[in-house]
């Protein structure tokens, strides 16, 4: 839950700093639809798709990708057991199904 409080924090935070930004620097007139607006816009939708996308760099930067595959060999090994007995039930299953 506080990963996901965390997350919102910063889109709300990167969407009030980059109105600042858009209000503050720019002079421009935009249009919503067929009415002129009184002072530029800011597409929202771009801006937190792109603080979702900096969010996301930011999580991947603080895996470990070096321990991963020793971490995947380690996971195979412990539950060998399961994953053929999972494997031959898949292949029951599919020979009933094509069959």
């Amino acid at each position: 839950m506080r990963a996901v409080l965390g997350f919102f924090s910063m889109l709300a935070l990167g969407v009030m700093i980059a109105g600042g930004l858009m209000f503050g620097v720019t002079n421009g007139v935009g249009t919503v639809g067929r009415f002129a607006a009184p002072g530029p816009l800011l597409d929202y939708l771009s801006v937190v798709i792109g603080l979702g996308i900096g969010v996301v760099i930011v999580v991947m930067s603080q895996i470990r990708w070096a321990e991963l595959p020793y971490r995947v060999v380690h996971w195979v090994m412990e539950h060998a057991r399961k994953l053929k007995l999972f494997a031959w039930g898949t292949f029951f299953i599919a020979v009933l199904i094509y069959f």
